[in-house]
């Protein structure tokens, strides 16, 4: 008798008691909300201390690990940047090994009532000590070369896997932005004005980003990369815009207009500016006292020190983790997992925030009162959202964090300077924002076409 109940209070202790302690003061809260929150916090671990391993500092500080001589026989100046990508590999990897587990082991849950919900929703304290186990681990298994390819694969699988979704979500994001603020419109014309407004302000930042792009990242006798680059995506905002505003578009699609391509051309600006400045340089011919020599030169205009690389990367990891977790907790309700087929039910009402969906608060009112925070368990019936996806989704956003903290570099190749190469850029993270930013243009042209290529089919308006 004394033994169950010594492991009932001990799980207890470790999960929600725990959790309502430290949150006593804290409003309502539903239990699927919280879940998530506390996998998001997790998350945010795993990204921080793996920003922390890309320091110089704590690379210095890794020399004491038992496979530091093993990896320095082969990098030679690189050693150090290379164990502290190799870091970032590894711990990342034992976070997505932990979210697929997880994946593996609640797929099939339908409500609270499953033993495996109080996993999903509990005992948080020993799965924050498998998660930290699964990091450290990773850094015990032999520093093969199959093994870290192995890592590199599935993390460039997986991260294109994520961007598609990411893409996927965007495209729906921008519908049912418009959808929302032209219901509005029909009975308020603020809703109209607001939506011009936004659309305007869309466009003037991406045609001053393409402009500054020009200015600052070409030149009149190179930089060919990036005049195309930025040649085509320039035609391609200019397409779609036109697109989806023509009559036979419209036809079919009567509230497409020029708010939706107005963010997917922000979105395509901004990818087609990152994807410049990872270009490391092109090889040019340049005659010095009459002998022609080959030099690797970069494009970039302006003077580039390491504090502004530095904000500029910092930057651009804390926009990318916004972005995941925002995706991540997007894509896990059933009616978002709908929206993945780019099929969901519009927006009818009209409303400010259209990147969260309607809660039902008269759950969180319905609460039960207590001495502490009021958590209310919404899953007694039925799950809120799939256990199961909501993991395989924090898997691929593993992956995908894994990939850019690394800037897509492989840690093995050791020919070029590593340094330059996660400052300045490396040609595969260059292709894989460049053609980003076209699978972004592709899907969203489908949503244009599809309802006229398919008349027969249903398509959210």
């Amino acid at each position: 008798m004394c033994i169950p109940c010594l492991v009932g209070q001990v799980a207890c202790c470790c999960g929600s008691a725990a959790c309502s302690l430290c949150c006593a003061c804290c409003p309502s809260i539903k239990t699927s909300t919280g879940t998530r929150l506390m996998y998001m916090f997790y998350l945010v671990i795993c990204t921080a201390v793996s920003c922390v391993m890309m320091s110089s500092s704590v690379q210095e500080s890794l020399k004491s690990i038992w496979f530091y001589n093993q990896i320095c026989a082969s990098a030679g100046v690189n050693c150090e940047a290379i164990i502290g990508v190799e870091a970032v590999y590894k711990l990342m990897f034992g976070a997505a090994c932990f979210f697929f587990l997880l994946m593996i082991i609640t797929f099939g849950v339908k409500n609270s009532s499953d033993c495996r919900a109080s996993i999903q929703n509990g005992f948080w304290f020993f799965k924050f000590l498998i998660l930290a186990g699964s990091c450290i681990g990773m850094f015990f298994v032999p520093n093969t070369t199959t093994f870290i390819q192995a890592i590199l694969y599935i993390g460039m699988v997986g991260g294109i896997f994520f961007i598609v979704l990411q893409l996927i979500l965007l495209v729906d994001f921008a519908h049912t932005w418009n959808a929302s603020w032209l219901s509005g419109a029909e009975d308020n014309k603020g809703w109209m004005v607001a939506l011009a407004l936004c659309t305007f302000l869309m466009y003037a930042a991406c045609i001053t980003g393409f402009v500054l792009m020009i200015v600052y990242y070409t030149d009149s006798i190179g930089c060919t990369i990036n005049k195309a680059f930025i040649g085509v995506n320039w035609a391609l905002v200019f397409i779609v815009s036109f697109l989806a505003i023509s009559p036979k578009v419209q036809k079919h699609q009567p509230r497409s207009g020029l708010l939706q391509s107005a963010v997917v051309a922000v979105y395509v600006s901004y990818l087609t500016y990152s994807a410049i400045a990872s270009n490391p340089g092109e090889n040019r011919l340049v005659l010095t006292n009459g002998v022609q020599t080959m030099n690797l030169t970069t494009c970039f205009q302006g003077t580039q020190d390491s504090t502004s690389n530095t904000i500029s990367i910092v930057t651009g990891l804390v926009f990318v983790f916004i972005v995941v977790i925002y995706v991540s907790l997007r894509t896990t309700s059933s009616s978002e997992q709908e929206r993945l087929t780019l099929r969901g039910n519009a927006v009818d009402e009209p409303s400010c925030c259209c990147c969260c969906g309607g809660g039902d608060m008269d759950d969180v009112e319905s609460g039960k009162e207590g001495g502490g925070q009021k958590v209310i368990d919404d899953e007694e019936d039925a799950v809120s959202y799939s256990y199961s996806f909501f993991h395989f989704i924090f898997f691929l956003t593993t992956l995908y964090v894994m990939m850019t903290l690394t800037n897509w570099f492989t840690p093995t190749d050791v020919q070029q300077t590593l340094e330059s190469s996660l400052v300045n850029g490396n040609n595969a993270a260059m292709w894989v924002k460049i053609s980003t930013s076209w699978a972004a243009i592709i899907i969203y042209v489908w949503t244009l076409i599809a309802p006229a290529c398919f008349p027969d089919r249903d398509f959210p308006s």
